[in-house]
């Protein structure tokens, strides 16, 4: 009896230890990929741009503002009570002018960082796909998130990678 359980349990786990040496596991630095291509440099340049161009009219808004607010108090007192009222109003309605530009701007840079940033990571998961392919690798896995790997297993496809996408 003892026999055959014996045998039962090494003709389950022959298979499952065949397997587990047959994986082959790869790590790739996705990040520093990313931040090598020409492609990132080139978005990085349009998102400063683009950046440079908000805090300009930021900027000259902030200017307008404190002007007119400058202009504001040094009149204030000798201003009739509609006058004071309208420029108060003014005054309220180019500081809500200036945090809406705020906001707009936050949400026009991320929208433009992913619309460059997502063919650049497909590019890469591409380049990434076909390593795997071409190496027999089971799993790639990005080094950013692994945790732990025993070392003496893993094989770091990243000069492979980069080679793919000729950086």
């Amino acid at each position: 009896m003892k026999k055959v359980l014996l045998t039962l349990v090494a003709l389950v786990a022959m298979p499952l230890m065949m397997m587990a040496q047959e994986q082959k596991v790869a790590i790739v630095d996705v990040n520093a990929i990313v931040m090598q291509l020409p492609d990132t440099k080139a978005m990085q340049t349009e998102l400063d741009q683009l950046l440079k161009k908000y805090e300009d009219t930021h900027v000259a808004m902030q200017e307008e503002f404190q002007k007119k607010y400058e202009a504001y108090a040094a009149e204030r007192e000798g201003l009739l009570e509609t006058i004071r009222t309208r420029r108060e109003q003014e005054l309220q309605d180019l500081a809500k002018r200036i945090e809406d530009l705020q906001q707009v701007a936050q949400q026009d840079y991320q929208k433009k960082q992913m619309e460059l940033l997502t063919p650049i990571q497909k590019k890469v998961k591409d380049a990434i796909a076909l390593v795997g392919d071409e190496n027999g690798y089971t799993y790639i896995v990005d080094a950013a998130t692994v945790l732990y790997m025993n070392n003496s297993t893993a094989i770091d496809a990243t000069p492979k990678v980069r080679t793919k996408l000729g950086i």
